[in-house]
Formats: C-alpha cells, structure tokens, sequence
C-alpha cells in the first residue's frame, strides 16, 4: 500500500470517528457569553460600555485566545453564580471569590487576585440629630426639657404684663412686647446683660438676681444633658471592628461571601444587590454597618468622599479571586495557563496599579 493510499485511509477514519480535540477548540468560533456583576472596580459599567479591572484581564486573556466576547450583565452575585452553574455563561467575569461551596458547583481559573472582607460605616456613626434625640427622649430629658420651656414662656407673659402695665417706654403691641420680653428672659437665662431698666426697685435687682442663677443652672443642664447622650451615643454605636457588630443590623451583598459569612457569624443581616444600594441604607440608617470585600469598600470611599463613610478595621477572612466557569468546562486549563502568563508578564500587577495605585 502506498503512503498517499495510506494518508487517504487515515483520513477517512478520522472523520468518521470524529475529531477528538472538538471540546477544546470548536470548529465555528462563537462569541464567549461572558457574565458580569458590576462591582467597581473590578467590572464597572459606563452606559452600555464595560470596563475595570477584571474585565480589561479578561479581554487580554481574550484576544491571546482569539476569541470574541458577548457580555451578559447580572443584577446580583448569585444570579451570576447561578447563570455559570447552569451553563447560561461561558465565564463569570467580576471579583468572583473562590470557595469549597462555589467550586462544587463550578470550576475555577488561576487566582489572579488576593483579597479579603472589611467594615464600612457611616462617619458619623449614629450620633446625628435625630440619634441625639432619640436619646434624649429615652432619657427623660426631653420632659424636662418642656418643663423648662413652660417656665420660659410663663415668665415670658408674666414679664410682659408687668412691663406693659408699669414701663412707660415699653412697646405696646402684644407682638413687639411678647418678643422684647423673651429677648429678655433667654438672655438673663444665658447670662447676659439685657440693657433693660429696672422699673422694680430693689424687689426688681433681687428677681433678676434669682433669675440669672436659674438660668445659668438651666444651660448648665441642658449642656450636660446633651453631652452625656452624644458620649453614650458614640460609646454604644461605634464600630471599631469586628467584635462589636453582634446586635446591629449589618448590610451585605446578595448571594457574597460576606453574607454567607455574616450568616455563619449569627449577624442581623440585610442583603443588597449593590453597594449603591447598601450605602443608601446606611446613611438612611436602616444598617450600622457593610460588609464586603475590601477593594470595593475601598474603592468606594475613595471615589465618593461625599457620602461621609468610613473603612474601618483590618482585613478578614481573606480570600482570593478567580474567574468561573461551569463545571468540567474545557476553556478551564487554557484560561488557567493564559492566567498564570498574565502573571509572568506582569500585567496583572500593571492593572493592579492602574486600578488601586503603586504596590507599597
């Protein structure tokens, strides 16, 4: 038999049996159905555009592999997580932590970042105007506070109808002497000269006497009063870390590793789709407290100073960052090879800086 009949014969048999490399490299190249969770910034969304970090990674690791890309944003982790187990993905592409639970569901890349959990809170920490009220009707101040307010507006009135009746100079309609004699009143209470004559006498200077050491006993109380609430305020809702989140409401993000955590510490916890979201709650009061991965905390509070939070306490639970795809799923070792050159390379580290600055 001749090596071209030979050829020819190989062939045939080859085709008959199928090509036993057709998992791994399709014959009719489709577009890789990537899934996405915007979480800046790893993956964030200006109108139908998407870029970050995790998403400029992917697309180096894309175009070595020639591939093309259809994104399918979702609105929660879990819906992402889900969509990949059941196949509706090809690769779940945001800061996807791997775990035991999710990587029996799914398989996993190369680790491409380190991570972990930390706290958010609001800065002001529950003690603004109306925390501070609250706390001063839960200590009964508030009752004496409107205690102090009737004897204010009696000697109010009292004040007036003596000065209408015995001050010639006085003014004579009700509303121009009602406030003149207030002026007078909450000034002799704070301490300071009213520059009104003394139509009364000696009975007059002893009154008022009387008068200025009552009204300095009152701010004096009213002053104390409030510090002491502001001082148990900050000392009862203060978050500083982690031991002292046990009875407060925490925010977490649906279908994360931080819920799952705050459900395994016994947290109050309320799911958000996003950080957006869970920040609203927080400044609202609605929550004391977020947890979520640090770089997207981070990331936050950097980029929007102006919704006064803070980051506070150091990282926990750390984790790492990889990105999914269904389970036994053929791009797994190529993506995974693709990755571990992106590291060699030093463009992952070149991201990294891009995103969160210069590696101290």
């Amino acid at each position: 038999m001749s090596k071209n009949a030979l050829s020819l014969g190989m062939l045939c048999i080859l085709l008959s049996v199928g090509n036993p490399f057709a998992q791994e490299m399709p014959q009719a190249k489709q577009p890789v159905r990537v899934g996405l969770y915007v979480s800046p910034p790893f993956v964030i969304q200006e109108k139908d555009q998407f870029t970050g970090m995790a998403v400029e990674l992917w697309e180096s690791l894309a175009r070595a592999q020639g591939l093309q890309t259809d994104y399918i944003s979702f609105p929660t982790v879990r819906a992402l997580l889900d969509a990949t187990a059941n196949s509706d993905v090809d690769v779940a592409v945001t800061n996807l932590t791997i775990t035991q639970d999710r990587a029996q569901r799914m398989d996993f890349t190369y680790p491409w970042f380190d991570a972990g959990l930390r706290i958010m809170v609001n800065e002001r920490q529950g003690t603004g105007f109306l925390e501070v009220v609250t706390g001063l009707r839960d200590s009964g101040f508030l009752r004496a506070y409107a205690w102090i307010a009737f004897v204010v507006a009696a000697a109010t009135g009292l004040l007036t109808l003596l000065d209408r009746r015995f001050a010639p100079d006085f003014p004579r309609r009700w509303r121009d002497g009602i406030a003149e004699s207030f002026f007078s009143v909450m000034s002799i209470a704070a301490g300071k000269p009213t520059g009104r004559k003394n139509v009364f006498g000696w009975v007059g200077r002893i009154w008022q006497g009387l008068w200025l050491v009552c009204g300095i006993a009152v701010l004096a109380f009213v002053t104390s009063s409030v510090a002491t609430v502001m001082t148990t305020l900050s000392l009862t809702n203060q978050i500083n870390s982690l031991s002292d989140l046990p009875g407060k409401a925490v925010g977490v993000f649906t279908g994360s590793v931080s819920e799952d955590f705050a459900r395994n510490s016994g947290l109050e916890l309320h799911s958000f789709p996003d950080i957006d979201a869970a920040v609203a709650a927080l400044l609202d009061g609605g929550i004391t407290a977020i947890i979520g991965d640090a770089p997207v905390l981070e990331y936050y509070a950097h980029r929007h100073p102006e919704q006064r939070v803070d980051v506070i306490g150091g990282v926990f639970e750390p984790d790492k960052y990889g990105f999914g795809l269904p389970l036994n799923s053929s791009s797994t070792r190529r993506l995974t090879v693709e990755l571990i050159g992106a590291h060699e390379r030093g463009l992952v580290e070149e991201l990294h800086a891009k995103y969160f600055g210069e590696s101290p």
